[in-house]
């Protein structure tokens, strides 16, 4: 048997015999102590570096940035037409750094948990158009799905939101 405990199963079949006997072998047990439920300082301090509200950038991604952009053989990163079934006013993207950006800054709900292609949360059907995917996601997407996190339209876009 064990070092600190010893199982009496002379009859296996009869529950009344499943008795469990300490063998007389435990350490000590001088260096216990129980946790305590009061935190820290230095826990406290951590759990105040923790993020308590949701990103969002301090900037209108949707406005052109101060800095040069990179050119392509010198021409302007080109705007596309944005169509959300169900909003009216008319979308464009142009110089956010993927579409969910760019939808948040024209005041487009998309619900998203992860933001770089992992979760799947902002899935949403593309009707029309096409776009390139920055970083291949890792969720798993069916056909005519996209993931506005990480992609950028290629021409523009018709888009049927999930949530």
């Amino acid at each position: 048997m064990s070092a600190t405990a010893a199982l009496n199963m002379s009859e296996p079949n009869k529950p009344d015999n499943d008795l469990f006997e300490l063998d007389g072998k435990a350490e000590s047990l001088e260096d216990f102590q129980l946790e305590s439920l009061q935190p820290s300082p230095a826990e406290l301090e951590a759990d105040s570096a923790q993020q308590t509200e949701f990103f969002l950038p301090d900037h209108d991604p949707e406005t052109p940035e101060e800095t040069d952009q990179l050119e392509l053989k010198g021409l302007e990163k080109p705007i596309h037409a944005i169509h959300v079934e169900g909003v009216q006013k008319p979308l464009q993207f142009h110089y956010a750094s993927n579409l969910l950006e760019s939808l948040e800054a024209q005041d487009v709900h998309v619900p998203y948990q992860c933001r770089e292609g992992y979760c799947g949360s902002c899935r949403t059907d593309l009707v029309e158009g096409e776009v390139a995917y920055l970083e291949e996601p890792m969720a798993w997407l069916n056909e005519g799905e996209i993931l506005p996190c990480c992609c950028v339209p290629k021409s523009a876009v018709k888009l049927k939101l999930k949530g």
